[in-house]
This record gives C-alpha cells, sequence and structure tokens, in this order.
C-alpha cells in the first residue's frame, strides 16, 4: 500500500488535535474539587480528544510496522532492529490507550457523587504523570530506525534523518530534555513519513 507511509502524517496531526483539545488539565496539585469541575466542565472536548488520540494510536502501529519493514533487510542489524521499531510503536500505542483509559475513567466519574474528592486527586495524578510508556516507545522507535540506517548503503531515509533519529532518541531519555525532544521527534515522524511515501510512489508498493 503507496499510502501506508503516510499513516504517520496522520498519527502526529492527530495527537496534536487530541492533545490541543484536553487543554490546561489539572496539575499534580489540583484538589479533588478542582479535578471534578474541570472534567465536568469540559465533558464534550475531552470525549473527542480521546477518540482522537485512540484512532492516533491504531495509526503509529500501523507507521511502526512500514518503518520496521523499511528497515527489515538493511545491514548491519536491521534483521533485528526492526523488530523493536516495531515494538517501539506498539509502545507508543499501548501508552496512549492507558493514557486514554484514565482519563475517560476521570470523565466518568466527574459527574459521580460516589467518588470522593481524595480518590479523584488520587486518579488525576496518576493521569498526569502517566507518558513514560508512550515517550519511550517514541524514543525505542527512533533509535531503533537510526541505528538500523545510519550506515546502510541503500537506506530508505537520508543519513541526516537517520543521526536526527538518534539524537532525538536518546534525548528522549534524558531528564528535562525528553518532552522537547519527544515532541520533536513528532516532526522526525512527519518527514519520514512523507519520504517513505514518495519513495513508495517510485518503486513497487508493499
Amino acid at each position: 500500500m503507496r499510502v501506508a507511509p503516510l499513516t504517520g502524517v496522520v498519527a502526529v496531526a492527530l495527537t496534536v488535535a487530541a492533545f490541543l483539545l484536553l487543554g490546561d488539565t489539572p496539575g499534580l496539585g489540583a484538589s479533588g474539587r478542582e479535578v471534578r469541575s474541570y472534567y465536568d466542565d469540559h465533558r464534550a472536548q475531552t470525549g473527542v480528544s480521546l477518540y482522537l488520540l485512540v484512532i492516533a494510536a491504531v495509526l503509529f502501529v500501523f507507521f511502526a510496522a512500514y518503518l520496521a519493514r523499511a528497515v527489515r533487510d538493511l545491514p548491519p542489524g536491521g534483521e533485528w532492529l526492526h523488530r523493536v521499531v516495531l515494538a517501539g510503536g506498539v509502545l507508543i500505542a499501548a501508552g496512549f490507550l492507558v493514557g486514554a483509559a484514565l482519563t475517560l475513567a476521570l470523565l466518568d466519574l466527574s459527574d459521580k457523587s460516589s467518588a470522593t474528592p481524595p480518590a479523584l486527586q488520587t486518579l488525576n495524578a496518576v493521569n498526569e504523570d502517566f507518558f513514560i510508556p508512550f515517550v519511550a516507545g517514541m524514543g525505542l522507535m527512533l533509535l531503533a530506525a537510526g541505528l538500523a540506517t545510519v550506515r546502510a548503503g541503500d537506506s530508505p531515509l537520508p543519513r541526516w534523518l537517520s543521526w536526527a533519529a538518534l539524537v532525538l532518541g536518546v534525548l528522549v531519555f534524558v531528564p528535562w530534555a525528553g518532552f522537547f525532544a519527544f515532541a520533536l521527534a513528532g516532526v522526525w515522524v512527519l518527514i519520514a513519513s512523507v519520504l517513505l511515501g514518495r519513495r513508495a510512489r517510485r518503486g513497487p508498493g508493499w
């Protein structure tokens, strides 16, 4: 499918839209009453953002699978690094889906009198700090893709993009720099998706 690599473009676009719709959610120090008030007041837009995030999670797996196929036969290392690329995409998706489930629980409990303020406060704290899985997944996907392509002769990605993947893949795991590296990793996925799409149009589809 020659449109398969473009799933990365759509996945990033939906992720950005989802986080923008989520807006300024209650922070770690928010009280249970503040958490209840926020999600009760932002019910519709939060629901839409979660739907977009679920779709983005699915599309990230498709993009990772295509990227893994693109690097699978590259020497040296592509024969096993492609599995890490796919594993990274699956971890991104799992992180998004679990995070969406936590937010959905907050949304459902916000109008339930049985949900106590301490319970809402605790669930909100877990939700606010639940970013490690999808950030780590992005780092794994980029690291593996960079390692597989940076020395390959017939790489599907330009050398500068391979080096960018390596640098961003490392920075994602560095405290304080991880957030910015994750944002730039989204730009990397956009560029890689477009370049892979152009390459697919020039040659036989996968």
